[in-house]
């Protein structure tokens, strides 16, 4: 894949060297902007484990059980609607399989940045294809790419004057994203400002307000009554360098065109910045060769780790008795894995912290981490002790480990369920 990104540059230099020169060559510049926007997502896609927790969700619309997280238990554990929707329809509509689906649309979503920032400018599309790579390194599944590109559809359609779309848009990011609503509220004030100095009637605020409330007002209305809690009440986000590293790379892309762009009166004669402008953003673009090669060992260990917790997660549901109520420690690849035949239990799905899983939720199992370990871990959980015991299983033909720790009352039981896949053997920690 490094080969292929590198021999994308080739025709890449000889299309944007020619720049200045000819119209004909623009079609083929956004054609390169995709398509090394692509190679980014197949390169760097990793799907980070919090994304899971969104697509557990989503199984439980999908099968009809509502959005719930546990089948019978309204408790609203994430932030992204907008996204959650969108991922559940190839699923309820055609049998998709439901990572796979969400890791197409957020590619998609990712592309459509690029050609949305070329409306901004050739540069604006080239420098976010060049920062691709951020919408898939631990963003891939998620509603990262599709929050960023409607915020920049936002900054379009107000560039363009169109504040009833640009409403409606910045209503789908609030409930996309619960910084969302920060891009709406800076949009309002921008209007009401424009507004104030007479650059736009009084009607053009207006009609953002309006869009905006036709999709946030029902949304409100549905998940006070849904999820029986106070409309005022706001998702949680959990903001990390990934879910915000490629808004600024975009942002700074469309900022950086306009800065060029703006005001510059038409020559004949390509002045210096438009003349080194396509060389620059080929040269970001390279930056992305050793930014790749780096982070290569992450993605291949995350795509592992997340094998690993499928087969872990489809080990516990052969064996565990439906109904079981299980801990993944937090765990969303796990919580997916397993199905809505379990009951999991997590802080951070209607739950504050271990104590609380353990002592009140009391699951029969326990399990924490991402996949396996390469040594027998026989130390008890600080949360479990007392009241679980541990026990440790071999991989079959392999030196990995993985733990998990069955309730006092019920670990004979529960051991001798899961020592019976031939896949993991039980081996019993030193006395």
């Amino acid at each position: 894949m490094l080969v292929a990104v590198a021999v994308w540059f080739v025709p890449a230099a000889a299309v944007l060297l020619t720049w200045p020169r000819s119209r004909t060559w623009r079609p083929a510049v956004t054609l390169l902007a995709l398509a090394f926007g692509l190679l980014q997502q197949l390169v760097f896609a990793t799907i980070p484990d919090s994304a899971f927790v969104t697509f557990r969700y989503a199984a439980n619309i999908a099968a009809g059980h509502g959005a719930v997280f546990n089948i019978g238990e309204y408790a609203e554990g994430y932030s992204n609607f907008t996204w959650l929707v969108l991922v559940t329809l190839p699923k309820a509509l055609f049998g998709a399989d439901l990572v796979t689906g969400a890791v197409v649309l957020s590619s998609a979503c990712a592309l459509g940045c690029v050609l949305l920032a070329a409306r901004f400018g050739r540069l604006a599309g080239l420098l976010t294809a060049a920062a691709g790579g951020l919408a898939a390194y631990d963003c891939a599944g998620t509603e990262t790419p599709l929050f960023v590109l409607l915020v920049l559809a936002v900054l379009y359609a107000l560039k363009t004057r169109h504040p009833l779309a640009a409403g409606v848009l910045a209503a789908l990011a609030v409930m996309t994203r619960p910084d969302g609503l920060v891009l709406a509220a800076a949009a309002g004030l921008w209007l009401a400002f424009e507004a104030a100095r007479h650059r736009s009637s009084w009607g053009a605020p207006g009609g953002y307000l309006l869009g905006g409330l036709v999709l946030v007002v029902p949304w409100l209305a549905w998940r006070a009554t849904y999820y029986d809690q106070s409309p005022a009440s706001w998702p949680t986000l959990h903001p990390s360098f990934s879910s915000y590293a490629f808004l600024v790379a975009a942002l700074a892309a469309v900022g950086v065109t306009q800065l060029f762009g703006h005001h510059r009166t038409p020559s004949p004669t390509p002045r210096p910045a438009t003349r080194w402008a396509p060389v620059v953003a080929l040269a970001l673009c390279a930056v992305s060769l050793p930014f790749a090669a780096a982070q290569r060992p992450g993605v291949l260990d995350s795509r592992a780790r997340l094998a690993q917790a499928a087969e872990i997660s489809g080990w516990l549901t052969a064996r565990l008795p439906p109904g079981s109520i299980i801990s993944t420690g937090g765990g969303g690849a796990l919580a997916y894995g397993v199905g809505s035949r379990v009951f999991v239990v997590t802080p951070g799905v209607g739950n504050n912290d271990y104590e609380f899983v353990a002592s009140l939720r009391q699951p029969a199992l326990a399990i924490t981490g991402l996949g396996y370990s390469g040594r027998q871990q026989c130390a008890a959980d600080p949360a479990y002790t007392g009241l679980y015991e541990v026990a440790t299983f071999l991989r079959k033909g392999s030196r990995e480990w993985v733990t998990v720790y069955p309730r006092d009352d019920q670990a004979a039981t529960l051991i001798e369920r899961l020592d019976e896949d031939p896949r993991l053997v039980y081996v019993p920690c030193p006395s």
